[in-house]
């Protein structure tokens, strides 16, 4: 089964609108920072900001040059996270190689962490403290839910330990009860390790990472990649997300479900 994310979304975003947004005293806005002339980096922003208009939340993107210092950034989102119409901040990523890109994030107070990047609402979530999960776990949350996944006793691989989405992932995974393995670019024999898992979850960005032959029939298998030979694959597992329309349009509403549940008192 092909997982709709642009219908799953949807749904969600519908539900923002009318039991969640409208009840608040207070109009949010979440403010993005967008650091160069990176057009998927813009392209994903704009996409967050049409889906935000639509669940009457107000999407403001801050815009600085690619030559902007690390301390000139991070003045920068103190200031953006200081402001009270701001009622949640995200900095978009990756930001240019020069920056010091945790100094930055660091600079997003916990109540207006949406993406839980900085230290301490990272280190509240992986010691489960946090009020909400990453936008990646939570988007993984919502398809399982959806589609009645039991984790507890699964086997599970993932591809890649990045702060988005390997790392929070792979964790929240082994908090649910699931046997959790972390393939890397290092680990040899990557393709043990994915035969023998029920789910498989990769955010690499390697084209073609995992092939038909990588897969053992009725596995879950989540693309945030794109990283999955898509055709061949969808004839083996249970349940795959597309190229499109996929986790991507889930992982946004996962973002407006953080701002608001940060912004309920």
């Amino acid at each position: 089964m092909i997982i709709d994310g642009k219908k799953i979304a949807e749904e969600i975003i519908s539900q923002i609108a009318d039991e969640t947004v409208e009840p608040l005293s207070k109009q949010l806005r979440l403010a993005a920072v967008l650091v160069g002339n990176h057009p998927d980096s813009r392209k994903f922003l704009e996409l967050k900001k049409s889906v935000a208009k639509i669940a009457g939340i107000d999407f403001r993107i801050y815009e600085f040059p690619e030559t902007i210092t690390t301390q000139q950034l991070r003045k920068e989102v103190v200031a953006i996270s200081k402001a009270q119409i701001n009622s949640g901040v995200i900095v978009e990523l990756p930001l240019p190689a020069h920056i010091n890109t945790q100094y930055v994030l660091n600079a997003i107070p916990e109540e207006k962490d949406i993406d839980v990047l900085s230290q301490k609402a990272q280190g509240a979530f992986f010691t489960g403290r946090f009020k909400i999960l990453p936008p990646a776990v939570e988007a993984v949350k919502i398809i399982f839910e959806k589609y009645n996944i039991n984790i507890k006793d699964k086997n599970c691989t993932i591809f890649g330990y990045g702060l988005l989405v390997g790392k929070p992932i792979s964790h929240w995974l082994a908090a649910q009860g699931a046997t959790v393995s972390v393939v890397n670019e290092f680990t040899p024999n990557p393709k043990s390790y994915a035969l023998n898992s029920d789910i498989i979850i990769s955010g690499v960005g390697k084209p073609n990472l995992i092939t038909a032959d990588m897969v053992k029939d009725g596995a879950v298998v989540i693309d945030f990649g794109p990283d999955v030979d898509f055709i061949s694959v969808s004839l083996k597992c249970s349940l795959i997300t597309p190229p499109t329309s996929g986790i991507g349009p889930i992982v946004i509403v996962a973002v407006l479900k953080n701002l608001i549940e940060l912004s309920l008192k």
